[in-house]
């Protein structure tokens, strides 16, 4: 990302003032969140619920007076946990408490049969969160800030994060739900209803809380490509209006739509495979290359750590249209940023 002198002034005082309170803003180059954060290398472990529910959980291994965020993050239709884990236990170490819930285990969730679209499992991380944070036996004990909870979900986990997110409208504590290459809004989809998400839920949450949706123009799961992104913007502009028809009273909204250059297989998982556009927010954020998940762990300081500060550098590159900001990057073909 290009940045200025000046900006870069200006970030570093935030970054000083954000860090007495124990976080820091977002650095305006990007470099800071492709390295292990100021909370150290995370710990990583697998645990149940009282109904045998299966979580991956990282945290970061640093212990500190500070609470960090609860961040729910639901895989997609035979996603692995190796698929997301380098960048979630990299954002574990930027202070944050990642829960990762299982359908039914990390080997059945691997087939393509097995699935969930209406959110029950992102529900069962946050409940999981708030029993264990109160159990001085639990790795989780004192260390999270349940007032702070970010809804999260790539693909089917995304049409997860709209409808947990409708169910917890009216949950003061969930900050932000964010969305990445979710299946096409129903009733028809695809995946047709009731395995979908409708327009009028993502309404009812954008009214709700910030919101940010993100595709890729080679997204090609649900349509072929870039027929996917050109739906989702579609579903999108029929939840929060368009131009005149724009819905009042929302904002801190954002559809991202990231472009086939910055969204192509790298190899860098392998053995495991991607799917090019549809799987861009896998893309290893420690190589430096990878401006999905860049912006979710943005969003994830931003609304979890700093209180959506709107003086944040964290806010202004989200939103901003500043030489640091979304914006101004040519990593995306598409921004529609309702502020």
């Amino acid at each position: 990302m290009k940045f200025s002198i000046t900006t870069t002034f200006a970030a570093l005082s935030g970054l000083a003032l954000a860090s007495a309170g124990g976080f820091a803003d977002c650095d305006p180059t990007g470099a800071a969140e492709h390295t292990t954060g100021p909370f150290g290398s995370p710990n990583t472990f697998e645990t149940t619920d009282a109904d045998g529910t299966i979580f991956k959980v990282t945290l970061p291994d640093t212990k500190s007076d500070t609470k960090v965020p609860l961040v729910v993050f639901m895989h997609g239709s035979t996603g692995q946990w190796e698929f997301y884990s380098d960048n979630l236990e990299l954002m574990a170490s930027h202070g944050a408490a990642v829960v990762f819930p299982f359908i039914k285990s990390p080997d059945d969730d691997k087939h393509f049969w097995v699935t969930n679209t209406d959110g029950t499992y992102l529900i069962k991380a946050i409940e999981y969160a708030r029993a264990a944070a109160q159990d001085e036996g639990s790795a989780l004990y004192g260390r999270v800030d349940l007032d702070n909870i970010i809804i999260a979900g790539h693909s089917m986990g995304a049409t997860c994060s709209i409808n947990a997110s409708l169910k917890l409208k009216d949950d003061p504590a969930v900050k932000l739900t964010l969305t990445m290459h979710p299946g096409i809004c129903g009733p028809f989809g695809p995946p047709p209803c009731p395995s979908c998400w409708k327009k009028e839920s993502m309404e009812e949450i954008a009214g709700a809380r910030p919101l940010i949706f993100t595709t890729a123009t080679n997204d090609g799961a649900f349509w072929p490509a870039p027929q996917t992104a050109v739906h989702e913007y579609g579903c999108f502009k029929g939840a929060v209006g368009d131009g005149d028809e724009q819905v009042e009273g929302l904002e801190n909204l954002a559809f991202v739509q990231f472009s086939e250059e910055v969204c192509t297989e790298d190899g860098n998982r392998e053995p495991l495979v991607d799917d090019a556009g549809h799987d861009c927010i896998t893309k290893k954020l420690e190589d430096g290359d990878a401006p999905e998940f860049e912006l979710a762990l943005k969003a994830v300081k931003l609304y979890g750590q700093l209180g959506g500060d709107e003086t944040s550098m964290c806010w202004s590159m989200i939103y901003g249209d500043d030489a640091n900001s979304l914006k101004m990057s040519n990593t995306t073909d598409l921004l529609d940023i309702r502020v």
